[in-house]
């Protein structure tokens, strides 16, 4: 497996970690009726869970497991890969500081940037490998 489909897989282990341990503190919270304060938590459990978790995940295995280019290098521009998560992570953590500092929503908006500019990566990268691959198979 490539390294950027492994950063991909354990960043989103990290996330799904960090995000249940949320969940479960506020359905723990919710029972018990601990602290309302705990309810602010479910933005950064959404953000972890939906984008950092499954997302991730799915962006970590399709890296990996999508047609390979038949010449040159396999899945093309190395740099960019790592762009890629670099972004996407950078994007979900700073969303979480976001949430989780009440910032404005100049950070909100520069989070949710640097995810999409990993998902546009993402296509390019991927965009040339599937059609050559249908375009070589028939």
């Amino acid at each position: 497996m490539t390294l950027p489909s492994r950063l991909l897989i354990k960043s989103s282990l990290i996330c799904l970690i960090v995000g249940a341990f949320l969940g479960a503190l506020m359905l723990i919270n919710k029972a018990l009726n601990i602290d309302p304060e705990i309810w602010g938590l479910l933005p950064v459990h959404i953000e972890l869970m939906i984008f950092g978790w499954i997302i991730q995940f799915t962006l970590g295995v399709a890296y990996w497991i999508l047609p390979r280019y038949l010449k040159g290098e396999a899945r093309g521009n190395r740099f960019l890969a790592y762009l890629m998560v670099l972004l996407f992570n950078l994007g979900i953590w700073l969303m979480v500081f976001a949430e989780l500092t009440e910032a404005g929503d100049y950070i909100h908006l520069v989070a949710r940037g640097l995810e999409f500019s990993a998902v546009v990566l993402f296509i390019s990268l991927h965009w040339k490998r599937i059609v050559s691959f249908n375009k070589n198979r028939h």
